[in-house]
């Protein structure tokens, strides 16, 4: 089964897990990086939260990948005001795996789980959303076990 992992990271956790991922699983990996980088943690709070709130989504670096080839993605991100970045949440709409098994894990300071699963859910409405994977600063969890029991 072919897998892809699309992430985002600011501050490298995602990143360590996206990389897990790709290691143990043998998926490809793919970076989306913003067209402006994001400043330092508290500039980029505020930006996120006027993206987030204006619906103004900036661009990416990344181009639009084919993963029509992919039959699993996961999809990675930081929680950012209860939910995905908004430019991630823009990008992840343009590349057209609605319909694909989607494997979410996500990393955040405090809160967001169930606001940012119902996001993917509703940006995705056709695909299979199974096994999320959330870690935070208060509700650290074993990224090592969920891949030793995750089935592809």
């Amino acid at each position: 089964m072919k897998a892809a992992v699309i992430y985002y990271s600011k501050s490298g956790k995602t990143k360590k897990i996206a990389e897990k991922i790709a290691q143990g699983k043998g998926a490809d990996l793919f970076f989306i990086e913003p067209e402006n980088p994001y400043g330092t943690y508290i500039s980029s709070v505020i930006r996120a939260g006027k993206e987030l709130k204006s619906k103004k989504a900036v661009g990416t670096k990344t181009k639009i990948f084919d993963f029509s080839k992919y039959e699993v993605i996961f999809i990675g991100f930081p929680i950012w005001h209860g939910t995905l970045p908004f430019f991630f949440q823009e990008y992840i709409k343009k590349c057209a795996i609605d319909g694909k098994r989607i494997i979410p894990f996500a990393t955040a300071t405090a809160s967001g789980k169930e606001s940012a699963l119902l996001t993917l859910q509703n940006i995705l409405p056709n695909s299979k959303i199974t096994e999320y994977f959330y870690t935070s600063a208060i509700k650290k969890a074993d990224v090592d076990k969920w891949l030793s029991e995750l089935k592809l």
